[in-house]
């Protein structure tokens, strides 16, 4: 009679927390959707690597992408950055293009990862050693100019020496203290041309690629990847957003802002929060 009522609390407890789990899922799609993850690009541009996780039979010409594989990816792909940061391990994070620029920075920071946000510096992985050199080069012009050394130098020449510097900021501001070759490079939208030259460069050096793909990328150059629209900034928002939200529940990422625009509520915000039934 006892052990009967253990597996009926067995069994309601497990179906209490299906429940749990649907109620959450229904409220993340919710969301996925406004943000735009789903889409992908016309269907004359899909990868064929990518067509296992699109949704088939569908009548429209834009590629629909499974958001619960989207989901399960994300999922995963937290769990494996918090496995690479546990070891010590580092990740390049690249996202050069407009619309994922800030977001990429975001996370980068908030994980105390090296980022490239401006442009992709030819032979970065490749020709690192030259890199180095540049950003020794970069740190001493840096330390010049915050000691104030630099005033020391004739004004058209320090003049030059700091237009040289802002310049640098905004290419080598996110590398400048990495000292050797990344573990792992995680790139938003692989099929960026920009983005080819680093998938290239990784494939050389034998780095894993992590990224968010489009329906016009080639997933099998990765090494795990995110499948999802990954042009809009919304979506690429939503996806960072709550990839921090799963590595860092208890910093000041507890409540993350995604913005969403839909049709029918052209200035909606949603938001993944602590006390929100989407939290994860």
């Amino acid at each position: 009679m006892e052990s009967d009522q253990e597996t009926k609390t067995q069994e309601e407890t497990e179906n209490s927390e299906q429940k749990n789990q649907e109620r959450r899922n229904e409220s993340l799609f919710k969301l996925m959707l406004a943000s735009g993850v789903h889409y992908g690009r016309a269907k004359r541009f899909t990868h064929p690597s990518v067509k296992e996780k699109l949704l088939p039979n569908h009548k429209s010409n834009i590629e629909i992408f499974d958001l619960g594989q989207t989901l399960s990816a994300l999922d995963r792909i937290a769990d494996l950055i918090n496995k690479i940061i546990g070891q010590g391990k580092s990740i390049l994070f690249v996202a050069t293009q407009p619309a994922g620029q800030e977001t990429v920075k975001k996370i980068a920071t908030e994980l105390s990862m090296p980022y490239l946000n401006t442009k992709w510096v030819a032979g970065f992985l490749t020709n690192f050693e030259t890199i180095k050199s540049r950003l020794t080069y970069f740190k001493d012009l840096s330390a010049k100019a915050a000691n104030g050394e630099i005033n020391n130098y004739p004004i058209k020449e320090a003049k030059k020496m700091e237009r040289e510097l802002e310049k640098m900021k905004q290419i080598y501001g996110g590398v400048a203290t990495i000292e050797k070759l990344p573990d792992f490079v995680f790139i938003i939208n692989v099929n960026y041309p920009s983005h080819r030259t680093v998938v290239r460069e990784a494939i050389k050096t034998k780095i894993p690629i992590i990224a968010i793909v489009g329906s016009d990328n080639n997933i099998e150059v990765c090494f795990d990847a995110i499948s999802a629209n990954d042009k809009a900034p919304r979506s690429i928002n939503f996806i960072i957003a709550y990839l921090l939200r799963k590595l860092k529940p208890r910093s000041n990422q507890s409540e993350l802002k995604i913005e969403t625009e839909t049709e029918s509520e052209p200035n909606q915000k949603s938001q993944i929060t602590d006390s929100d039934s989407t939290t994860v």
